[in-house]
C-alpha cells in the first residue's frame, strides 16, 4: 500500500497531546479560502515553481521532454502536459523548481513517524494531517495500524468529510480525532468550503456515540468563521449532542489571541484562557433563545 505525502513535521506541539510527529497527506475535498497548506489540496505529485528564485535561464524548458514549459520570460507550466517527472527540478541551478509530494509505502511512512518515538514519552505520539488524511483511507489506516502495533499513540486531524465506512475503519487504529467544524450553517458551509456539512456532522455523531476521544476545533477566520452567530451555533449543537466534548477556538489570523463569547444568563461558551494558552470553549449546557439573543463578543488582538 502506498500513499502520497507532502511534509513531515517533527516535534509538533499543536497536533495533539504531548510531543508528536505529524505526517501530511495530499488530497482534500474542501476548498477553504484560508487554507494554510494549498500544496496539499490535490492528491497527485505536483511541480511547483518559485518565481522569486528563478534566474530565467531556461534550463528547465530545455530539460523538459514533454515540452510542458515555455519561457515568458519566466517558466510557464502547461499542467495538461506535465507529468511531474522531475527532469526540470534536476536541471534548475537555482532550485526554483520543486516537486511537491512524494509517493511512499505505508511501511516507509510508519518508519518516518516512529523515528522520534524516544521523545514521545507517555503523552506524545503520531498524527496524520493534510490536506485531508481521510482522503487516502487505506493508506492512513495501514500507517496508523503499524504505529499502534508499535505501541505508539495515534491521532488524526480531519474535517470528517468522508464516507461513514472510512471513519469506521479508522476508529480501531486511532486514539484521538482532532476535528474541524468550521461553519455550522449548511448553506454557508457549501458556499464557502464547496461541500455540504451533513456528512461531517453525521461522522462526528458516529464518533461520539462510539465513545471515541474527540476534540472539536474551529479556526477563527475574520469574515468567515469568527462571528458570534456561527460560533454560538456550533457550541449549542455540541452542548446538545455531545456535552462532554472539548471544543477549542484556534486563532487563524496573526493578531487574534483571544475570543470570548458569553451568552447572557446561559452557559459560558468560551472560557478565559490562562496566559499564553488558546481560548477554550465550555459549551456544556444548552442555552435558551433569550440567552442566545444576548450573546456578546469580546476580541483582543496583540
Amino acid at each position: 500500500m502506498t500513499g502520497v505525502i507532502f511534509d513531515c513535521k517533527r516535534f509538533a506541539v499543536h497536533d495533539g497531546e504531548g510531543l508528536r510527529t505529524t505526517l501530511f497527506l495530499k488530497g482534500c475535498p474542501l476548498r477553504c479560502p484560508w487554507c494554510q497548506n494549498p500544496e496539499g489540496l490535490r492528491r497527485e505529485v505536483q511541480l511547483w515553481h518559485r518565481q522569486s528564485q528563478c534566474l530565467q535561464c531556461g534550463c528547465c524548458a530545455q530539460a523538459c521532454k514533454k515540452d510542458s514549459i515555455s519561457m515568458q520570460p519566466c517558466p510557464v507550466i502547461d499542467r495538461t502536459r506535465c507529468d511531474a517527472c522531475g527532469a526540470c527540478v534536476t536541471a534548475c541551478p537555482a532550485a526554483a523548481m520543486e516537486l511537491c509530494g512524494k509517493e511512499i509505502s505505508a511501511e516507509q511512512a510508519a518508519a518516518l513517524l516512529l523515528r522520534d518515538r524516544v521523545f514521545f514519552g507517555s503523552q506524545g505520539g503520531v498524527t496524520l494531517s493534510g490536506g485531508e488524511a481521510l482522503a487516502q483511507p487505506e493508506f492512513a489506516c495501514e500507517v496508523l495500524a503499524l504505529c499502534k502495533k508499535a505501541g505508539v499513540d495515534t491521532a488524526i486531524e480531519t474535517s470528517l468529510y468522508a464516507p461513514e465506512e472510512t471513519v469506521r475503519r479508522l476508529m480501531p487504529v486511532t486514539d484521538h480525532f482532532l476535528i474541524d467544524i468550521k461553519l455550522f450553517d449548511p448553506v454557508r458551509h457549501r458556499a464557502v468550503l464547496g461541500v455540504d456539512n451533513a456528512p461531517i456532522l453525521r461522522n462526528f455523531e458516529l464518533l461520539c456515540d462510539s465513545g471515541a476521544d474527540v476534540l472539536v476545533r474551529t479556526p477563527l477566520i475574520p469574515g468567515y468563521t469568527a462571528d458570534a452567530e456561527n460560533l454560538h451555533a456550533i457550541a449549542c449543537y455540541l452542548a446538545a449532542r455531545a456535552p462532554g466534548v472539548c471544543y477549542v477556538a484556534q486563532p487563524g489570523i496573526s493578531g487574534w489571541r483571544q475570543c470570548l463569547f458569553r451568552a447572557g444568563n446561559g452557559p459560558i461558551l468560551f472560557d478565559r484562557p490562562a496566559r499564553g494558552r488558546q481560548p477554550h470553549y465550555k459549551g456544556v449546557i444548552p442555552c435558551n433563545r433569550s440567552s442566545c439573543s444576548r450573546l456578546t463578543q469580546t476580541c483582543r488582538s496583540t
